[in-house]
């Protein structure tokens, strides 16, 4: 990805969090602090576009619509959120663990591959309120899949503007089941 990342993070601030390349899409986990994220992510996929129109020797759009972006202001569904995008990879079938799969930040957080650019895996201030696991058991942890119905909840979380409470039609109060991190 070169020095994209590098420049998003001096000239706007941008942190990252998680990173995941599929094979038709990614999903990125950032901060913005001091700049708009339209700004941010049009400099990201224009550089990225960039970059692989030259590498591939071709010319055009390299992405094939508009981001989807959610904000997110809680601890917990940012650890849900962070979860859910290094899980991806094992969703879609493409690893076991996900250690393992090669285009993601958690394998640059492990040593398996260079980072072209600092991730942070915690969100700043945010990590008050996360419990404090050990190395091990936060793999363990990404490992470990999510319920179906928490799984709905996340996506349907996600495509929302504001990642916040989701209601429970039944009992009008936030789901229960998104509660609970670990």
């Amino acid at each position: 990805m070169g020095n994209e990342g590098l420049n998003l993070r001096i000239v706007y601030g941008v942190e990252f969090h998680a990173f995941v390349l599929m094979p038709n899409h990614f999903h990125m986990l950032i901060t913005v602090p001091e700049h708009d994220l339209g700004i941010a992510m049009n400099v990201f996929m224009s550089s990225v576009s960039r970059l692989a129109n030259l590498i591939s020797g071709r010319s055009g759009h390299v992405f094939g619509g508009p981001y989807h972006w959610s904000l997110i202001s809680n601890a917990r569904y940012f650890g849900h959120a962070l979860k859910y995008v290094y899980r991806n990879p094992v969703k879609a079938n493409l690893c076991q663990k996900v250690e393992e799969y090669p285009y993601s930040t958690l394998h640059g957080l492990l040593g398996e591959s260079r980072l072209v650019f600092p991730v942070h895996f915690t969100r700043g201030r945010m990590e008050l309120s996360l419990p404090a696991i050990e190395p091990i058991e936060q793999l363990n942890w990404l490992n470990h899949s999510f319920s179906k119905e928490v799984e709905e909840l996340i996506q349907k979380g996600l495509r929302k503007k504001l990642f916040d409470s989701l209601m429970n039609r039944n009992t009008g109060r936030p789901h229960e089941s998104l509660s609970k991190l670990l």
